[in-house]
């Protein structure tokens, strides 16, 4: 049944057409009227005309009967020779028929018209009405927390289309709510590293501190309690413009802007700013590299990356070891190899070395933030890092820039 506005709305709508109807029937039927009369008087016309011709003397009698409209004696004139009804001439039981027939067909063509018209309306508007109601229990449900209710519609029209709309906002904030609470979960386990990252050489220092206070130290003792005050404030001051750093490009708070930059003096600057570690461990470091190759990359970040890298291979290097920076250049990419000759990381870490906080169980005095910064600033500029690694001989990073001129 019909219920609601949208029901008195369609019934209205079929008492307005059903009207028009009516009306149009009204205008046809007073059209074919005045036809009609029009014909009638064309035959009498006729009919005047041929008296007139072979009787001039009856003219003014005739005219005279026409337009007194009383009885005369036509009538039986007319029974003499058979003609008792208008509908016995030809003429006048023709026009008589088509009005018939007209009235009849223009009835039975205006409500069969009308019926059809409204048959395929109401189901055209009961259809709608079903898709509204399953809207409205699909916007119900995910009211209610349901989002597994599959909304989509493949026919055509509005409604589809609007149906297919809500069901895409619909994922699109399903999968926002998701992307929110692993944000809020990956947010409380950083939070949580953080924490521990700075807790630990906080207490550290807090013990050095509580011996310092000791009058009894000597003053070398004094000295190097001062020194690991100064290694764990230094740690902390890396460890916190590094969570900067990432903080600053997860938020895109960082635009990266590419440019021409020379591989060979991106290597040679990013080994400057460790080369005091690598020298007091004695370590070489050997670069192959064509001095004209080229890279589009933010050389800033980039450079960035790379030192983590190479810290990396620095820290896990012995004494007196070489570090190998190999660079190869193709039609589709340049590679940066960095190999050293340490330690190694065993297979079942390689994946997991890029994950912020990893530390691996090789080195307990790392805080698993550099290489995860390499990654983001790679990965953010189209770059590619990867790393295969052997336990006891040694490691490699490949860093790929594709080019783009292609």
């Amino acid at each position: 049944m019909l219920k609601g506005k949208e029901g008195k709305k369609w019934i209205r709508s079929e008492i307005l057409f059903l009207f028009i109807l009516l009306i149009f029937a009204f205008i046809i039927s007073n059209f074919f009227y005045l036809n009609y009369k029009k014909d009638f008087y064309q035959e009498m016309n006729y009919v005047v005309g041929n008296i007139t011709e072979k009787h001039p003397e009856l003219e003014s009698d005739l005219i005279d009967a026409i337009l007194s409209g009383e009885e005369n004696q036509g009538e039986e004139i007319l029974k003499k020779y058979g003609i008792v009804d208008i509908d016995d001439l030809d003429y006048f039981s023709y026009i008589t028929k088509k009005r018939n027939h007209f009235y009849l067909f223009f009835f039975s063509f205006t409500i069969g018209i009308f019926s059809i018209i409204s048959f395929f309306y109401y189901r055209f508007f009961r259809k709608n009405q079903k898709k509204i109601r399953e809207i409205n229990q699909y916007m119900i449900d995910v009211l209610n927390g349901k989002d597994t209710f599959d909304v989509k519609d493949y026919e055509e029209g509005e409604i589809s289309s609007l149906k297919n709309d809500i069901y895409k906002i619909t994922v699109l904030l399903k999968e926002q709510k998701e992307k929110a609470v692993e944000g809020k979960k990956e947010l409380e386990t950083v939070l949580s590293d953080i924490s521990h990252q700075i807790k630990t050489p906080l207490t550290s220092m807090y013990v050095i501190n509580d011996l310092l206070y000791n009058n009894e130290l000597t003053e070398e003792e004094r000295k190097e309690f001062l020194g690991k005050n100064k290694t764990q404030l230094e740690r902390i001051e890396w460890l916190v413009s590094s969570l900067l750093k990432i903080s600053r490009l997860d938020s895109g708070m960082i635009e990266l802007k590419k440019e021409k930059v020379t591989v060979h003096k991106l290597i040679k600057e990013a080994l400057e700013l460790i080369q005091i570690p690598i020298e007091l461990k004695e370590q070489k470091v050997s670069i192959t590299c064509d001095p004209l190759i080229q890279i589009e990359t933010d050389g800033h970040w980039t450079k960035e990356a790379m030192i983590n890298i190479l810290k990396n291979a620095h820290e896990h290097s012995k004494e007196k070891q070489t570090i190998e920076i190999t660079v190869e250049d193709n039609r589709l990419y340049t590679m940066i190899k960095i190999t050293d000759h340490g330690e190694g990381i065993d297979k079942k870490e390689q994946k997991l070395i890029f994950k912020r906080f990893y530390k691996g169980n090789s080195n307990k005095e790392s805080i698993g933030i550099g290489l995860n910064m390499a990654f983001v600033i790679l990965k953010k500029q189209g770059a590619d890092i990867s790393v295969e690694s052997e336990k006891g001989k040694g490691t490699t990073f490949f860093l790929k820039f594709y080019r783009t001129d292609i």
